[in-house]
């Protein structure tokens, strides 16, 4: 019975996120003339499995800038599904952070069934060793990166920063991550399902476990779910990652955000009138400001 009702949630991602809810039509955003520029379809990685449709990613500018804090977002979608195209709620993301004197970066990366665990994570790790590596060149700083993910996009975004292998295996410099915001995330792979996204072995998905990985010196986290989550991303999965965060000493803040769920949470994101967006927007600030000189 605890079997069917995760296949019946992961089937939920898949659709929701497939879908445009009916709210979102409901809340058209209008964001005020703004000088930003967008760059499209950057490959961000040449290696011997290059995926010519998914290793590619987008950088919004604002209005010329000089030392800008970075803000890479990596989309959801379970890890079978999705991408930085997908119906413009993550180039809303982008253009956001741009609005607000960031340079936005909105990658895709490979997908289950064509490869499985941990090739998600290692795409991500890749896009972000482009960004430390190139994004001096559009004007942004690459010591002052704040990575962002929702739902299969917050997992990534977390195992990354908190698995040293994935840093080390990119030559990514730790330091150069100040801050990583998880909406609606997954912190802990169960062991009853998603067998397809992670293997059958018990170990791999331990290893595939956020949670497991947390140490000390991490880069602030902000933790971020509904109040209508579905599993895996509730308030108790937060708090539980929150608890062992804290537990090692690093710094963390939580929000449940009432009368929303899974997927209005990404909306939100990209909406400045919206609490989500404005809680990634301060803490932005917060950290890009404070390690400005470290």
């Amino acid at each position: 019975m605890l079997k069917m009702r995760f296949c019946i949630a992961i089937i939920a991602i898949i659709n929701l996120e497939t879908q445009v809810p009916q709210f979102a039509q409901a809340e058209e955003k209008s964001f005020p003339p703004a000088p930003i520029k967008e760059i499209l379809d950057i490959g961000y990685f040449e290696g011997k499995d290059k995926d010519s449709s998914k290793h590619k990613l987008d950088i919004y500018l604002p209005s010329k800038p000089q030392n800008a804090p970075v803000f890479f977002f990596v989309h959801g979608g379970a890890w079978v599904q999705g991408d930085k195209n997908f119906l413009g709620i993550y180039s809303a993301i982008g253009r956001l952070a741009a609005q607000n004197g960031m340079i936005g970066v909105v990658i895709s990366y490979r997908l289950t069934p064509k490869v499985k665990h941990p090739s998600h994570a290692e795409d991500v790790a890749r896009a972000i060793s482009w960004t430390t590596k190139n994004i001096k060149n559009y004007g942004g700083d690459p010591e002052r990166i704040i990575l962002c993910g929702h739902s299969a996009g917050g997992h990534l975004v977390s195992l990354v920063s908190c698995d040293q292998t994935y840093f080390k295996k990119e030559d990514i410099n730790p330091n150069s991550i100040k801050g990583v915001i998880s909406i609606s995330g997954v912190y802990e792979i169960p062991q009853l399902l998603l067998g397809n996204v992670f293997g059958k072995d018990p170990q791999n998905k331990i290893k595939a476990s956020p949670i497991t990985h947390v140490r000390k010196e991490l880069p602030p986290f902000l933790l971020l779910c509904a109040d209508k989550e579905l599993p895996l991303c509730t308030k108790t999965d937060c708090q539980k990652f929150q608890k062992a965060l804290i537990d090692n000493g690093n710094s963390v803040i939580f929000e449940e955000i009432s009368s929303n769920n899974h997927m209005k949470m990404v909306f939100d994101a990209g909406n400045p009138t919206r609490k989500v967006a404005n809680l990634i927007l301060q803490f932005c600030k917060q950290v890009a400001t404070q390690n400005k000189n470290q």
